[in-house]
């Protein structure tokens, strides 16, 4: 199989070579630009080359930090036309033709002449640059970059130059990922970018324009460059206007398979309405996440709790989306929400969302702990079956009470419900031991839970430049009752005893916490500010618990375990005045800065005798910043969480015992941290380099004992020495070829090195792990007819320890992944992925090699190709599985899970684009 993704990669690679080949055969012009004086260059200036027949784009390039321009793979023997812009200065058109014998051109020196005049009211709309660099904008031509007729927004942006898409849809522009996406300047559909580009047609849009996220400043003002996100604007074109769009579709399959669901969105002048819903058996959620979190509105009330797994499921505040794999899973959802503007320029919006889901999970999990010469292995066979049930209901107002005032009000409510059963078998061995214990554990497990959350943020600028005040207040309560049933029998060998545990666990936990933060920054000199802020919080959490054994005679679960039944009142002021100071060196900005932080935390216990925790900390900072290069120093402390200070045992699978430790202090952590990004318009390329080191006093860990019947009992302490580093590497590298030939590499390689205590039996040690993951990907698209794209990594752990009780423990994994689209004939496009991973160091009985194979054949239909009839084949090999490995501590666990295999489906979607026409009346909303 390896050899096969080699030659995969090698036809690649050769593929890539004969383009760069066949492209030696263009020309090529030179240049460079410089302002009347002669002494200035011009840079970030577009320089444009169009076919002077009929004024079509051919390429075009940026200039760099000494005005000069190199624009390769220029057509021989073709009438050209150069046309070179910059904002603030008069257009350059020059008329040439290269030939076989003179195949490049240096126009040498260009002096560019100031003009007053608006870029836009000296070019002929036909000649429109690709880019414009206006200030603190970056401005895109979209009808310079061609799409295909169903394109999307997303199509769009991934042939602009320092613009990055990722396969879950995230944007990043030069380096820099991007926190907003608006439309004509305003909020659609929530702050998140991908409900825009994963719906609005391509061929709507007119310009892109590209800003830092002032409101990012407005929260948090000391924000750095390198750490400052982006908003990207949308202008639509002039006809466009008011209208529908959104997606519908439906498929059927093999095994029963199937899929439904539909986004339906109307903005018609400042409202906005969307509706969604979805169903499906296929183990994913109707929706991407992001779709979820902007449509369903969580980005404006905000997430406080999300689940993803590695297969793509979701599970927002509690509220389950499905597609969770590792097993089979049925999920559904609908939802709707809208957004308006009132004649004071208030923004309202609400929302609500219910979901629900259906997963049967199956796993087999192997893992061997290593002591001296001792190997324990525990083997466990999972089999579980879970409903989800929850609704949420959420929205926003933001009020600009002023040209210089802006106050905005978050609340959110939620229910969620939940039953799980299932059977846990686990039997313990040991090399010198056949066998050391069985057990099996039915349980069955019920919660129902409520949440809400306030937040009311308000922002106001002065007169004076950078003088600012930021005042938040938030208001959070979550409230759950869990009862959890427990049928375990067990049988220990070495002791020939057997037990049985028949119990009702019932736990009721609340939390509530409602805080003020209040910033004022003020300008001291031209090149200095202070910033003060007050942050105040109260807290409180409870955590109840109470068990029973079964009655045999009143065929009930009312007799009281005194031992199991404990609880925990957690009252709790947390404190941090901060100040700091910016000071600028010529291009450096020197922040020093600190924290005093004080803690006072009652812990009343219903069993155990109360514990009062009162702590005061000095904290200092400092960050330099220059342009894009930013490096922080602080020093953080975080109390102990109320699961770890709970004293009760929790008992509910006998072999694997829990205890809480009401004694844990809070953790101080010293963490040292710095970035850098940077994108060259010029040559197409972009890096990003990335650090972290951190070391953490009174860290918690989890001491471990395993007594003879092979029974592990966890409990939290505080400990030193737990260091963390880290460090990655990317770079993005495009090459174009006339304006229908790209190639892209993007190599990374990342770096992890831990050092952290490990107590286990009473016998302490320092484990060293290094984890070390590198990957390439690479991609080659021609005129949009053909994508293909191959991607590798690779990761290589490795662990050792000071004490040689404990062996050497390694492992690597590698994965590689082919994507392959071709666009032909017309209103056909073919799909096919194919994705390998190999673990060759799993235990027995765990599959080492997982091979993946999907294809897909779309017949486009109707007017500009708004239906789409899609066959998929779902793991043609039949051969899909999830493996994973992971060390920690002493210990290698490996897990195989169930997952579908092999389906059909065909499915027909039908995309909803009555953009630009009347909502309403006579008008049809399925506008064929």
């Amino acid at each position: 199989m390896q050899i096969k993704q080699s030659c995969c990669l090698l036809l690649f690679i050769l593929t890539c070579f004969k383009v760069l080949a066949f492209s030696q055969q263009k020309g090529e012009i030179t240049g460079n630009l410089t302002d009347s004086t002669g002494k200035k260059p011009v840079v970030y200036a577009t320089v444009t080359v169009f076919s002077a027949a009929d004024t079509t784009i051919i390429t075009y390039r940026m200039t760099d930090e000494m005005g000069g321009f190199k624009i390769p793979g220029l057509p021989l023997n073709k009438p050209l036309r150069v046309v070179i812009t910059a904002t603030g200065y008069q257009v350059i058109r020059r008329e040439f033709q290269l030939s076989t014998d003179s195949s490049s051109i240096n126009f040498k020196k260009i002096v560019m002449l100031h003009d007053v005049h608006e870029l836009e009211e000296v070019l002929v709309f036909a000649e429109r640059p690709p880019v414009v660099v206006k200030k603190d904008t970056i401005e895109f031509n979209a009808t310079a970059f061609k799409t295909l007729p169903n394109a999307l927004v997303e199509d769009l942006l991934k042939k602009m130059p320092g613009v990055e898409v990722d396969k879950e849809g995230n944007i990043k522009v030069n380096g820099r990922a991007v926190n907003r996406l608006l439309v004509e300047g305003r909020e659609f559909f929530g702050n998140d970018p991908k409900i825009a580009t994963k719906n609005l047609p391509a061929n709507l849009i007119d310009k892109v324009q590209v800003t830092d996220d002032k409101e990012q400043l407005e929260r948090d003002p000391d924000t750095p460059p390198a750490l400052l996100g982006q908003v990207v604007n949308l202008k639509l074109k002039k006809a466009i206007k008011k209208g529908w769009f959104g997606k519908l579709y439906a498929g059927g399959g093999t095994d029963e398979r199937y899929e439904a669901g539909g986004i339906a969105n109307l903005f018609r002048d400042t409202l906005q309405v969307s509706l969604i819903g979805y169903s499906n058996n296929l183990n994913r959620s109707g929706f991407g996440y992001q779709d979820i979190m902007n449509i369903g509105g969580f980005n404006r009330s905000s997430a406080s709790s999300v689940a993803i797994s590695s297969s793509g499921g979701l599970m927002i505040n509690d509220i389950s989306f499905g597609g969770f794999g590792g097993g089979l899973e049925k999920s559904s959802g609908a939802g709707v929400n809208a957004n308006t503007i009132t004649g004071k320029n208030t923004k309202i919006s609400l929302q609500y969302f219910y979901g629900n889901s259906r997963n049967i999970i199956q796993q087999q999990i192997q893992r061997q702990q290593f002591f001296a010469d001792t190997v324990l292995y525990t083997s466990q066979m999972k089999q579980s079956e879970r409903y989800d049930n929850n609704h949420r209901i959420s929205g926003f107002v933001d009020a600009q009470l002023s040209p210089t005032a802006r106050l905005t009000y978050r609340p959110s409510f939620s229910t969620a419900s939940s039953k799980t059963t299932g059977t846990d078998s686990t039997v313990t061995t040991a090399n010198y031991q056949p066998i050391i214990n069985k057990s099996t554990n039915l349980q069955s497990l019920s919660d129902d839970g409520f949440a809400t959350q306030h937040e009311l943020f308000f922002n106001k600028k002065f007169k004076k430049t950078g003088r600012t005040l930021t005042a938040s207040a938030n208001f959070q309560l979550n409230a759950k009752k869990t009862d959890t049933y427990n049928t375990a029998e067990n049988e220990f060998y070495k002791t020939q005893t057997t037990t049985e545990l028949r119990q009702l666990r019932n736990q009721n936990v609340n939390s509530g916490n409602t805080g003020l933060i209040i910033t004022y920054i003020e300008p001291l000199a031209k090149q200095q500010f202070i910033r003060i802020s007050q942050n105040i919080s109260f807290f409180k959490n409870e955590d109840d618990i109470a068990s029973y054994s079964f009655n045999p005679a009143a065929g009930n679960y009312d007799l009281p375990e005194n031992q199991f039944t404990n609880g925990i009142n957690r009252l709790g002021i947390r404190n941090n005045t901060s100040a700091s100071i910016g000071i600028k060196i010529k291009k450096w900005t020197v922040t020093p800065g600190l924290v005093w932080r004080y803690l006072n935390i009652q812990n009343k216990f219903i069993q155990s005798p109360d514990i009062l925790q009162n702590f005061s900390y000095l904290l200092p900072s400092l960050s330099l910043t220059k342009g894009t290069l930013y490096i922080n120093a602080s020093v953080n402390v975080t109390e102990p969480s109320i699961n770890d200070l709970q004293p009760t045992v929790n008992n509910t699978n006998p072999l694997f015992i829990n205890k809480g430790n009401p004694a844990l202090k809070p953790s101080t952590g010293y963490n040292i941290m710095g970035n850098f990004n940077k994108y060259n318009s010029h040559h197409l390329y972009s890096f990003s380099i990335n650090g972290n080191t951190s070391y953490t006093q009174n860290g918690v860990i989890r001491e471990r004992y395993i007594d003879e019947n092979g029974i592990q009992t966890t409990q939290p302490v505080n400990i030193n020495g737990l260091w963390r580093n880290y460090a990655s590497l990317g770079f993005d590298k495009q090459y174009k070829y006339s304006n229908n030939r790209k190639i892209s590499l993007r190599p990374n390689v990342s770096a992890q090195y831990h050092i952290q205590p490990l107590m286990f039996n009473h016998q302490k040690s320092n484990s060293a792990t290094i984890n070390v993951s590198s990957g390439l990907r690479a991609a080659f698209n021609w005129n949009d007819k053909v994508e293909l794209s191959y991607s590798y990594n690779n990761i290589w752990n490795n662990t050792s320890y000071t004490n040689n009780l404990y062996p050497r423990l390694n492992f690597w994994r590698q994965t590689t992944s082919t994507d392959l689209v071709i666009r032909m004939p017309k209103h056909i496009v073919w799909e096919s992925n194919f994705n390998y991973t190999y673990n060759p160091q799993v235990a027995a009985g765990i599959q080492k090699n997982v091979f993946l194979w999907n294809a897909a054949v779309n017949l486009l239909l109707m007017k500009e190709d708004k239906g789409q009839l899609k066959l998929s084949v779902f793991d043609i090999l039949n051969q899909n599985n999830s493996v994973t490995r992971s060390i920690s501590e002493n210990y290698i666990n490996d897990t195989e899970s169930l997952t579908l295999r092999r389906y059909f489906l065909l499915t027909f979607t039908y995309n909803i684009r009555n953009l630009g026409t009347k909502v309403g009346g006579q008008q049809r909303l399925l506008w064929f």
